[in-house]
């Protein structure tokens, strides 16, 4: 790794001493390592590659057995499309850390982009061994060997693809190709049929039922073209130049991938298979990097399992397992926490929200939204104790947050795509989850809300009844609270204290009148007693629900804590990625 110390200060001496003295200082001292790396990674973020190439050769003579900046001069050298030089720096990476896989996989990218197919082949494979699970590259290799024209070995390697990876559609559709290379018509026929029956609008597929029909209709012995249809991996290991040098500043965000699905389960066992089915359908079709995130909040019905059973075949999925029952809105804080997504899209568990509404939601985002929200216009919940209380709280939370200029129809639906900055800028407590849109609101940002579909529930037992009122309406004043009166909470106390001293005021007069104009025998010194007595004990009551979520807040906000505790997480690659970047 680059140096940790210099990535750390190299910021700071740029401001401070300025391009100018960092030439000055290299005057002096022209062999020194750390003022060269420095000025050829202040030259890559200016994009003049050219001027950082001459200064990070200069850093590589000095440092000889720095395997990444030798992989950085090799990608920069290919960015030039300089490929004998970008080999050199290739293998010198490579001399010194033989088994890394972005090395060997950038590699096997150049030699395949030279035409030098066989020796990309032998790269790929030593780096599959690295990596023997990596269904993308077994495909790219199955890819390679086409090209080459053995299609046995073609065949071998993507359906290694398709066992490790079941649902990864580019690998069977290669398998097709292949055998309409070979003239196997019967066999592509079985991968036609197979892939038209859940993915018939899948580009892809339909390419290749066309190419299939065409040779159906075609003499035995037209040899069909179809060394350009096969499809590679969308390369998620191919690194640049450009993105190494950013990455030196937040390695963090090299695992970032495109969409993150975060899904609080609990008991919810016989759901599960159901809604990760319709999952797949959904994302594959999408065409970008994904993630499933299940978080199992403390279920005692066998879920755990299920979702542990999902994550061992597909490493898409992660598994976050909470130690106890902390309810959703602890249960997405988590999905969040552990989220990489750009964009991260929230749905129950309970087969209710339809994942097939997920692509509605990203096209109303493409429209410039930040935060869309689901409506569920046709509701299959029980009248009584979901849709009536549903329908009061939504016009009560409307008419409390009239001033931030979000108004809702449908505050509960849990339906939702966030794009990154809002869900890393708010935390979420009790029952709050459901008023994200708000705090969205505060940010800035613009929110939308789409009609989407909604399902009855056919398996287990509904989470939510009548009991959760309160705790909403208890929330919904902490989020008043905090919307128009945090930084100024005597205006908020001084309100309270003024309409309960009129209220105390009126039963006075009342009480006065009685006793004077009246017959009643009234005790004023009981009834005033009493008043003062309840009055008082109301008023303390709400001060103290008030500070104490403030001093709550700042007690996990100020130290970084969560209010969860995470029992386990199954295909984690946080810590993973961590470790490797040297964080």
């Amino acid at each position: 790794m680059i140096d940790i110390e210099v990535k750390e200060q190299f910021q700071k001496k740029i401001k401070k001493n300025g391009l100018k003295q960092l030439h000055r200082k290299l005057n002096r001292e022209p062999d020194s390592y750390e003022i060269n790396l420095q000025l050829g990674i202040f030259y890559f973020q200016k994009s003049e590659i050219s001027k950082a190439i001459f200064y990070l050769e200069k850093a590589a003579d000095l440092n000889k057995d720095h395997a990444e900046l030798q992989f950085i001069l090799a990608n920069a050298h290919k960015v030039l499309n300089n490929a004998s030089k970008s080999e050199v720096f290739f293998k010198k990476a490579l001399a010194l850390q033989p088994e890394n896989f972005e090395f060997l996989y950038n590699y096997g990218l150049l030699l395949h982009s030279s035409n030098r197919l066989s020796e990309a082949t032998e790269i790929f494979e030593m780096a599959i061994k690295t990596q023997p699970d990596n269904y993308k590259l077994l495909n790219d290799i199955g890819v390679l060997f086409h090209l080459q024209h053995k299609y046995c070995k073609a065949i071998h390697f993507f359906e290694e693809a398709i066992k490790i990876k079941p649902d990864y559609i580019v690998a069977v559709v290669n398998t097709g190709y292949v055998y309409l290379a070979v003239n196997d018509l019967s066999k592509a026929q079985k991968v036609v049929n197979k892939l038209y029956i859940n993915h018939r609008k899948n580009s892809e597929v339909i390419n290749l039922k066309k190419k299939f029909e065409f040779a159906i209709t075609k003499s035995e012995n037209v040899n069909l073209d179809l060394n350009t249809e096969l499809y590679f991996s969308d390369q998620p290991f191919q690194i640049s130049p450009l993105k190494i040098i950013k990455d030196f500043e937040d390695k963090a965000n090299l695992q970032n991938i495109g969409l993150s699905v975060v899904i609080p389960i609990c008991n919810e066992r016989e759901n599960i298979p159901l809604l990760y089915t319709e999952l797949l359908d959904t994302l594959n079709n999408l065409k970008q990097a994904y993630e499933i995130i299940f978080v199992d909040d403390g279920s005692i019905d066998g879920s755990g399992n299920e979702l542990e059973k999902i994550a061992e075949r597909d490493k898409d999925v992660k598994v976050i397992y909470l130690r106890r029952n902390y309810g959703q809105t602890a249960a997405l804080n988590a999905g969040f926490k552990y989220s990489r997504g750009a964009v991260v899209i929230t749905l129950d568990g309970d087969l209710q929200n339809d994942p097939a509404d997920i692509p509605i939601l990203l096209e109303k985002m493409a429209e410039g939204y930040d935060l869309v929200s689901g409506l569920r216009e046709k509701r299959k919940d029980k009248m009584l104790t979901r849709r009536i209380p549903s329908f009061i709280a939504n016009r009560l939370i409307n008419k409390l947050i009239k001033g931030t200029g979000v108004q809702l129809r449908d505050f509960g639906c849990t339906l939702k795509a966030y794009k990154r900055g809002i869900i890393k800028n708010i935390n979420l407590y009790g029952e709050m989850h459901r008023f994200i849109p708000v705090f969205a609101a505060w940010l800035g940002v613009k929110v939308a809300e789409v009609p989407v579909n909604h399902r009855p529930r056919i398996n287990g037992v509904p989470k939510y009844n009548l009991s959760r009122v309160s705790r909403v309406i208890f929330d919904l004043i902490v989020i008043r609270f905090f919307s128009d009166y945090l930084t100024t909470p005597i205006q908020f106390f001084g309100k309270i204290a003024a309409k309960i001293a009129g209220m105390g005021l009126i039963v006075v007069l009342v009480l006065s009148c009685l006793a004077l104009f009246t017959t009643l025998s009234v005790s004023f010194n009981t009834i005033i007693l009493l008043s003062g007595i309840l009055l008082l004990t109301v008023l303390q009551i709400a001060f103290m629900g008030l500070l104490g979520e403030i001093i709550m807040r700042s007690y996990f906000e100020g130290q970084n804590k969560d209010y969860y505790v995470v029992k386990n997480i199954t295909n984690d690659v946080t810590e993973t990625s961590q470790r490797t970047l040297g964080l």
